[in-house]
């Protein structure tokens, strides 16, 4: 369970950071620190949890250990310089720090995929990444319409938009593993779907109603709230839409490492 939790926290501090690009500058310094401290937190837990598990000299079958947890390290440490030079009012470094961080953060993902089908894994991940950080940014931006008066309704409209096309993505990418060539956990879903007991099978239903139906339904109303400037209804439902994104995530991330099914 610990890759579980790594990749759960990694991912999502890592799509958390994706998502400060496309935020506006007007949402406040105080939006960009929380974001990243955040991220930095959650990097800083999982590499505890790799630490406390395999140590410097840890190997993980199939991974690249040592630069996984060099290239989350150098995440963490951009990250961290990212939000001190919110704090502090160092505009220069910014760009950089997180042009760094981003980089950093695409070099993990890439040495956390299996090598066997890491090209496939890795876009797996990517949209893994952007669709928990479009959840998670959106929701938290929801709450700053309340202390920045001036915020225009377009930053929250971004992110909606980013939130939407990482849904569509990662639901493509699940339909192509599951009934696509790859057939990723098809035989296990179907048993269940004809009433016999399968356990993975029962955990990629659950993947895919939490994860991926779940979220669509309520893609509708987050739209059209944002579309009225509804800001706290908006946050509403995104709190609803975050929590079925992480579990939908978390579950796919246990499939991933306990039965090899990248969904």
């Amino acid at each position: 369970m610990t890759l579980v939790f790594f990749l759960f926290f990694a991912h999502l501090a890592f799509g958390v950071l994706a998502t400060l690009p496309f935020t506006m500058e007007k949402a406040g310094r105080s939006y960009f620190k929380f974001a990243s401290a955040s991220a930095a937190v959650m990097i800083a837990i999982g590499l505890a949890l790799l630490w406390r598990r395999w140590g410097w000299h840890g190997a993980i079958p199939g991974l690249e250990y040592r630069p996984l947890v060099v290239a989350s390290t150098l995440t963490l440490v951009a990250t961290a310089f990212y939000n001190r030079a919110h704090h502090f009012g160092w505009r220069a470094p910014r760009g950089p720090a997180l042009a760094v961080a981003l980089a950093a953060s695409a070099a993990a993902l890439w040495f956390g995929a299996p090598q066997p089908v890491r090209g496939l894994v890795t876009a797996v991940d990517l949209s893994s990444t952007f669709l928990l950080g479009s959840a998670a940014a959106a929701m938290t931006l929801g709450h700053y319409y309340l202390v920045v008066i001036d915020l225009p309704i377009r930053a929250l409209r971004t992110l909606t938009v980013m939130l939407v096309a990482s849904l569509v993505v990662r639901g493509v990418f699940v339909a192509l593993l599951v009934v696509g060539p790859v057939h990723a956990g098809y035989a296990e879903a179907q048993r269940v779907a004809v009433g016999l007991w399968s356990p993975d099978g029962v955990f990629i239903w659950m993947r895919i109603l939490f994860g991926i139906a779940g979220p669509f339904s309520l893609i509708y109303f987050i739209w059209k709230t944002v579309e009225i400037r509804s800001t706290q209804s908006a946050t509403g439902i995104l709190y609803v839409q975050l929590f079925l994104v992480l579990a939908g995530e978390l579950l796919a991330k246990y499939l991933r490492v306990a039965a090899g099914l990248p969904l």
